[in-house]
């Protein structure tokens, strides 16, 4: 040991002092990147109308409050937006469509949170299921009389054009067949989800508890997702759905209107944030997420409230109810909803349009919102969706928005907009630095401190699923002090590998 500097010997020279041995082969472990403050607490308050439902399914499953919200936010928009728009000062008349966002890790409870707070809409569409079944047959009945009529009219007017026209004329239209009773769609791709509007209802929904099924499938592959993304924007600003094919046509579906609410996992966020492609057509700023602290480890049993199921109950009523409400349709397009628009209080005009220049001058260079400009620029818009959607939800025959939904709209707004600023930090951090962070979280939770690198590329996350992808992290962990190379010949996992390392204690 005389080649340790003398730095490292004691003054009184008989021995190395342990501390500095141990400085002295483990280096400084230093974070990949730097962890994301924890979330702040959902307003529960501003739900108005819908704050008693989000809590007894909050109280029930213990998951998260701000998943609870998103919940029965996201069912009470899916349920109004056939109902009503809403006329907004600057910007005139909006749909009531949202594009609601949970992102939390496995085990959050979120299919169980889903599970409840889509009861009513599960329970409307087996009643649908049950009607259909005798409006199919009717309709296949009224089907085959009218091809049956149509072939007898062609051969009672040979060669007279004009007879044959009269008594098509008179035949009328084709039978139209009665809509899907399926109301929610899991994964659908931007074809499917299409043809779901233009032959069921005029609205829809895409829910899901396992988002990674939906950004991971057909709707976002690379072939797809811009086309996901632009359906989902022209669906948000209420707009017809044009589409033109060479195999399928032509499609023009003016008055479709289809909300969301997606649940991922954080590496699944990771890979629909991450990419600039959404953000630079508009897709996250029409979404409104959160990212709530986990419950993990507090969820100790407990009996819900006894009145839970009540609320619960009340909930569902008015979801059903919303529901099973005739949609409004143009009378011109029987097949394409067109809700009368809601009007603002002038009292919620003026919070409005104070809350809105507000937005708009926080997007200067300095401003607070900077740093998500696309998103606060629909930040009042979001407000104003979302005091109409509690207004109705409280008072399906409502035209008005009053000030106290406003309010309430405003503060969710409020709310969102901090989330998006403190998911922001999260979206800026390198795709490899996080390719890093979960090959560590994977190693960290084995047995074994030492692998090699094949190991690490046939079993490790799906992002090092490849020699050069799994050395490129490994090369992120040895830089940053939480791995140790093993000299080549060491034995791991019964042979003697050329490349392996360990994780350092």
């Amino acid at each position: 040991m005389d080649d340790v500097p003398s730095k490292w010997t004691p003054k009184d020279g008989t021995k190395l002092a342990q501390e500095a041995i141990i400085e002295a082969i483990i280096p400084e472990k230093r974070p990949l990147y730097r962890s994301l403050p924890p979330a702040l607490d959902f307003p529960v308050d501003a739900l108005g109308p819908l704050k008693n439902a989000a809590l007894a399914i909050h109280h029930r499953t213990q998951a998260p409050l701000a998943i609870a919200a998103q919940s029965v936010l996201g069912a009470a928009t899916l349920a109004v937006q056939a109902q009503r728009d809403v006329k907004l000062p600057a910007g005139g008349r909006k749909p009531l469509t949202g594009l609601f966002v949970s992102i939390a890790e496995s085990g959050e409870r979120k299919s169980s949170v889903d599970r409840i707070a889509l009861e009513p809409i599960t329970q409307v569409e087996t009643a649908w299921r049950q009607q259909s079944e005798g409006e199919q047959l009717a309709y296949l009945n009224a089907k085959e009389a009218w091809d049956f009529s149509r072939d007898k009219a062609k051969k009672a007017s040979p060669g007279n054009p004009d007879a044959l026209r009269a008594a098509l004329d008179a035949l009328g239209p084709e039978p139209k067949a009665p809509p899907h009773p399926m109301l929610i769609i899991s994964d659908p791709t931007p074809e499917a989800l299409t043809m779901h509007l233009a032959g069921g209802r005029p609205f829809a929904g895409v829910f899901t508890a396992e988002g990674g099924v939906l950004i991971g499938g057909a709707a976002f592959s690379d072939e797809s997702k811009m086309r996901t993304a632009a359906l989902f924007n022209t669906l948000w600003d209420g707009d017809p759905i044009r589409r033109k094919r060479i195999g399928t046509g032509s499609t023009f579906l003016p008055g479709r209107r289809c909300s969301a609410h997606i649940m991922l996992q954080p590496v699944i966020a990771d890979e629909l944030f991450g990419k600039s492609l959404f953000d630079g057509i508009g897709l996250t700023a029409r979404m409104l997420l959160v990212a709530p602290n986990s419950t993990a480890g507090t969820r100790l049993y407990r009996e819900a409230p006894a009145g839970s199921s009540a609320i619960l109950e009340r909930y569902n009523e008015r979801i059903r109810y919303l529901l099973m409400r005739p949609p409004v349709t143009s009378p011109d397009m029987p097949d394409a909803l067109d809700p009368p628009p809601m009007q603002l209080h002038p009292d919620a005009k003026s919070a409005w349009v104070a809350f809105h220049d507000e937005c708009e001058k926080a997007v200067l260079p300095d401003g607070a919102l900077s740093r998500i400009r696309a998103f606060a620029g629909k930040l009042a818009e979001h407000a104003g969706r979302l005091a109409a959607v509690l207004t109705v939800y409280d008072d399906p025959n409502a035209m008005e928005v009053p000030l106290i939904a406003m309010q309430c709209g405003i503060n969710l707004a409020i709310h969102y907009a901090n989330e998006m600023l403190r998911l922001a930090d999260g979206a800026s951090i390198p795709p490899e630095l996080r390719s890093a962070q979960r090959l560590l979280t994977w190693w960290q939770s084995l047995p074994n401190s030492s692998l090699h690198l094949s190991y690490i590329y046939q079993h490790g996350p799906s992002n090092v699923r490849s020699a050069d992808a799994a050395r490129a992290a490994i090369k992120i962990l040895f830089e940053h002090g939480w791995i140790e190379r093993l000299a080549p010949g060491t034995v791991v996992d019964g042979a003697r590998r050329k490349e392996a390392w360990r994780l350092i204690p």
